[in-house]
């Protein structure tokens, strides 16, 4: 759960930057998807798998917990060098 960890810290973090180092909006509002989406699937899987003892009794839950620490991860990585790479450039 390190990978969420640093996901939603990292997108936290750069949706508070971006308006002040003069982003473009769609950096700040990318930052706040990906959060978003992390936080969905997080929850997701924590609700789903709550009082789970089986290995398949949620397989729904089991979806969310994956993509909560590979799948949204991978996004916010591919989100984060896009975002520098814009800020760097100066895209509109």
């Amino acid at each position: 759960m390190v990978a969420a960890a640093i996901t939603l810290w990292t997108m936290f973090a750069l949706w508070l930057v971006a308006p002040l180092v003069a982003a473009p909006v769609s950096v700040g509002n990318a930052a706040a998807a990906v959060l978003c989406a992390e936080l969905v699937a997080l929850l997701a899987w924590s609700y789903g798998a709550e009082s789970c003892d089986e290995r398949t009794c949620a397989p729904l839950a089991q979806a969310a917990g994956i993509a909560a620490r590979t799948d949204v991860p991978a996004l916010a990585a591919v989100v984060l060098v896009v975002s520098m790479v814009r800020i760097r450039r100066g895209v509109a």
